[in-house]
């Protein structure tokens, strides 16, 4: 039966477990885990990171995929080029209904024009016109190309001036060609030398006398590989195809590697064309008719600009 202790009794002494104790029970534990039982604080830690880092991965694209294309970094341009030719790619801004509807008529009366004189009326600067345009036919009789209409809403602005058109129409026999009107509203004309690509020079008399003096040629550009002949290294010159623009000529035409000549001709796409005013010329003492020295640009596209450098 529990007894309650009086008041004169003193109390029995505390007992606590001797030191040693511990330590053995202690041992006797670890000696009964198996050693691969045992807590591993390193797998623990190995296992967490493994989890964490692809969780991380997957957020930071999902957050980069949720973002707006303006937070996005642009693409990578491999082919970058900073030039004249580049600006091509720019989509041209369509012209408002009325300017349509009286460039329409001024293209119409050009193409449907009965004789030379009467289509020097349509075009601008007819006076340095005329001597090309008769040269250009050299004795044949002039016959109109004739005009079925305007392709759509296909003209198109191509100038930061607001003076420089691109109209795509159907002529007599049904090709489909373009055709550029410079002026403003009330005195439109057509570029009657980027209509018929004309040249300073016959193309056959060009590769014929290999003149070392540069003259204006209207070609479609486009980037090729070929070295030889006088441009033998790569190093030192960037080549390109030239065509003329009824497709009956094909020559090299090469500028000094990295130049600023280079730079502006390039095409921006490696694998596209661009329609360019030229200065060509032959090397000294050429050795091959189809490679030749590009010394210069002028305009824009086939498009002499007031106060370019042009014949």
């Amino acid at each position: 039966m529990l007894r309650l202790p009086g008041a004169d009794d003193e109390p029995p002494p505390l007992l606590t477990p001797a030191a040693g104790d511990d330590s053995e029970d202690l041992e006797e534990i670890e000696e009964g885990w198996d050693k691969d039982d045992r807590p591993q604080s390193g797998g623990d830690l190995k296992f967490l990171l493994g989890l964490a880092v692809p969780a991380l991965v997957m957020l930071g694209l999902f957050a980069w995929w949720m973002a707006p294309d303006s937070a996005k970094a642009p693409p990578v341009n491999l082919f970058p080029f900073s030039s004249v030719a580049q600006n091509t790619d720019a989509t041209p801004a369509l012209a408002p209904k009325s300017l349509i509807l009286e460039i329409e008529s001024v293209v119409k009366s050009f193409l449907e024009a009965p004789t030379p004189e009467e289509a020097l009326r349509h075009v601008r600067d007819p006076e340095k016109t005329a001597p090309k345009l008769e040269a250009w036919l050299a004795g044949k009789t002039y016959t109109a190309p004739g005009f079925r209409g305007v392709a759509g809403d296909s003209v198109a602005g191509n100038d930061a001036t607001g003076e420089f058109f691109t109209v795509k129409v159907r002529t007599g026999d049904f090709e489909m060609r373009e055709i550029v009107v410079i002026g403003r509203e009330g005195n439109f004309k057509v570029d009657w030398e980027s209509w018929v690509g004309w040249s300073e020079m016959p193309w056959h008399e060009f590769l014929s006398k290999r003149p070392v003096e540069g003259k204006w040629f209207r070609v479609e550009l486009s980037w090729v590989q070929y070295y030889n002949f006088d441009f033998k290294d790569e190093t030192d010159w960037v080549s390109y195809r030239l065509e003329a623009p009824d497709g009956s000529t094909s020559l090299f035409g090469y500028v000094p590697f990295a130049s600023p000549l280079d730079e502006k001709i390039r095409p921006a796409d490696e694998n596209g064309s661009v329609k360019l005013l030229l200065k060509l010329k032959f090397p000294p003492g050429a050795v091959s008719d189809n490679q030749v020295i590009i010394e210069g640009i002028s305009g824009q596209d086939w498009v002499e600009m007031p106060g370019s450098e042009s014949p």
